[in-house]
């Protein structure tokens, strides 16, 4: 058994598990498709493709609820991504969570699936506020968002597009004196 092995996450239909390097070209696929890219500025390039899914490595290895793949158990196939990047906003380095699938698996609960198995992982590692940052008219993911706790919090351009923000305070973040308190929030 590998490391990823033991941090995997099974659900009824789905794996949730880190990356692995044997991933690498079904990523690449995905990230260069433009209908799983969707709500997006566009698909990737191929060495764009590659360094997103070099990043996705590297903050898996940081925090245990980065992105990681979503496999649909029934075929085995990795069907998308659920989990947390970082982003820059308002000054503020921030713990961003998301969520894409392909277009056949859209709209049967694999988000909201996958989502709340890794979220329940995240609250065993960590205190503070999250964010989710989605199109205002992908309204199918804000049901998801919300389905997850997230609340609305603003709409606000994020590089250069109005989007809705939400967030989920998950813990007790930490104060300054490092103990539970009115904290940061955020990554």
């Amino acid at each position: 058994m590998t490391g990823s092995d033991l941090q995997a996450i099974t659900t009824s239909r789905l794996l949730v598990r880190p990356p692995r390097e044997a991933d690498r070209g079904r990523f690449v696929e995905l990230f260069c498709d433009e209908d799983f890219m969707v709500f997006y500025p566009g698909a990737l390039t191929v060495r764009e493709a590659n360094d997103r899914f070099d990043h996705m490595v590297a903050v898996c290895q940081a925090v245990p609820f980065g992105k990681q793949p979503v496999v649909e158990l029934s075929s085995g196939r990795v069907v998308g991504y659920t989990g947390v990047d970082y982003i820059d906003f308002e000054g503020k380095t921030w713990l961003e969570w998301g969520y894409r699938l392909v277009p056949e698996c859209r709209g049967l609960g694999y988000a909201t699936e996958a989502s709340q198995a890794l979220l329940a992982r995240a609250r065993q590692t960590y205190a503070g506020e999250l964010l989710a940052i989605i199109a205002p008219e992908n309204v199918a993911s804000q049901n998801v968002c919300r389905k997850l706790g997230f609340t609305f919090w603003k709409q606000a351009p994020v590089e250069g597009e109005i989007r809705n923000l939400y967030t989920l305070l998950i813990g007790e973040p930490l104060g300054r004196s490092g103990k539970p308190g009115h904290g940061e929030g955020g990554g």
